[in-house]
């Protein structure tokens, strides 16, 4: 049987130049930042405001799974911090790294802070295992900051995130939420590891979502080795497709969002989880109450 006999000459057309059209967009360039110029001192927290602190693995984590924050502060008032973790492995790129970081958190307004943990050794679970004394100093400098600071919601990696940073750092917040006694929202992220459980689906409209691609291209470096901003929207947009069904169930229809991020919330209180967040997706036209109906306090 000859297949081609019954295609529609028309439609294949149509379909073939979608595909190439879509093909030709992850080969386009996106013009890049000029960041030669080292930025002025990252700005201070402004302690007026909630806060959202978001604990990255590594310099461009904050824009990767920064898209809720950037909501919060957009339409909740909040202020954002992004604790940098680790400037990554190589010690040669860590101060041009922290230039990439600082130009990327002034896009996206985000106060920065490098708390320096312990001699900036790798934030992994080996670590965690075969350096107990020093792992006991990370989870007192970010426990620190939790009590200093009060954040009303804490960013992380989830524990499965397929990066070994990625998952220190999950352990290092999770040690950390232990000896904070106040209550706290902990958003559970995801990038190199897909969430195994995610309750939130959040939309993000093409404004962030061009505000987020400005700022992951302060970071240079890192989408010289692999362009991956090229590729966010599609991440984003197969975040919909797959919350859909792993926030709601399997089967469920999925929201008619172009791009979103998916987030794992629970809450804290007196160093333990003590609730989950329920199931929803954020539209990005509906605001952020369905967040706050939930107990996520909206200000001050």
């Amino acid at each position: 049987m000859n297949r081609s006999a019954n295609r529609d000459p028309t439609r294949a057309q149509v379909i073939t130049s979608y595909v190439d059209t879509f093909a030709a967009l992850l080969r386009e360039p996106i013009p890049l930042p000029d960041i030669s110029q080292s930025t002025a001192t990252p700005r201070s927290v402004d302690r007026t405001r909630p806060l959202a602190l978001i604990v990255s693995p590594h310099p461009d984590d904050e824009c990767l799974t920064g898209g809720l924050a950037l909501r919060l502060q957009q339409e909740a008032g909040f202020e954002v911090l992004n604790v940098a973790a680790t400037l990554g492995s190589n010690p040669g790129r860590r101060s041009e790294r922290w230039n990439e970081l600082c130009h990327a958190c002034t896009r996206l307004d985000f106060a920065l802070l490098d708390p320096a943990f312990d001699g900036r050794q790798p934030v992994t679970p080996a670590r965690r295992r075969a350096d107990p004394a020093g792992w006991a100093r990370d989870v007192d400098r970010l426990a620190a900051l939790f009590d200093d600071y009060r954040p009303r919601v804490v960013f992380c990696p989830h524990e499965r995130d397929g990066s070994a940073t990625h998952i220190g750092v999950h352990w290092l917040v999770h040690d950390a939420l232990q000896h904070h006694a106040h209550a706290v929202w902990l958003a559970q992220t995801e990038f190199w590891g897909t969430l195994e459980q995610p309750n939130t689906l959040v939309e993000l409209d093409s404004a962030s979502v061009v505000t987020i691609i400005e700022a992951l291209t302060c970071h240079r470096g890192e989408i010289a080795r692999n362009p991956y901003h090229l590729r966010l929207m599609s991440w984003l947009a197969d975040s919909v497709r797959r919350g859909g069904e792993a926030v709601f169930g399997a089967g469920m229809q999925p929201p008619s969002f172009a791009f979103g991020a998916l987030y794992r919330l629970e809450r804290w209180a007196g160093g333990r989880q003590t609730a989950v967040g329920r199931p929803m997706a954020i539209a990005a036209e509906d605001g952020l109450q369905p967040l706050f109906d939930q107990g996520m306090p909206p200000g001050p």
